[in-house]
């Protein structure tokens, strides 16, 4: 069964999908400001008097916190939002900022949805949740882009979105003039 957008988002002839490079170089920018934020937030909390000594990220879901001083419930919850971090990030950024995150604005890249004019929570949502299903089997889901005539990963296609390169303000200018 075919799709039939609800809105011609994408104009063929206007957009360039974003290569495998950039959306690689823009992860790695968002996972190096992922690891900013939570030595930020473990950083508060030391001098907030929980005496956070330690947070060591050993899997996808496997947060552990050497502390001081703290129950094993709150201990328990503070893991969980470390491991849900990502997550969130992913999820908040791509929302707010219309498709983009850090890397991606470092990069110049953006995510829209195939079939609405702007990126829907849900979609940012389904888009962020899905990158753990891109990593599963050692990354698969993320080298799907060499092979998809859309440079979907399996976390685009789960979300129904692509990730398109922008362009440069001095190129849309040329063509305001034309």
């Amino acid at each position: 069964m075919k799709y039939k957008p609800l809105h011609p988002v994408v104009d063929e002839n206007e957009t360039t999908l974003a290569s495998f490079w950039r959306r690689m170089w823009a992860f790695l920018l968002d996972l190096a400001a992922i690891a900013a934020l939570m030595g930020l937030i473990a950083y508060t909390m030391q001098i907030s008097g929980l005496n956070v000594r330690h947070v060591s990220i050993k899997g996808l879901r496997d947060v552990e916190i050497d502390t001081e001083g703290i129950s094993e419930n709150i201990k328990s919850l503070i893991e969980e939002a470390f491991a849900c971090m990502p997550t969130i990030y992913f999820a908040l950024m791509t929302y707010f900022f219309r498709g983009k995150t850090i890397g991606k604005w470092i990069m110049r890249i953006r995510i829209v949805s195939l079939y609405h004019h702007r990126i829907s929570f849900w979609h940012c949502v389904e888009r962020a949740l899905g990158y753990v299903a891109s990593t599963l089997e050692l990354g698969l889901g993320f080298l799907q882009i060499f092979w998809n005539p859309n440079r979907m990963a399996l976390h685009d296609r789960i979300a129904e979105t692509i990730v398109i390169q922008e362009k440069r303000k001095v190129e849309k200018k040329k063509q305001q003039r034309l």
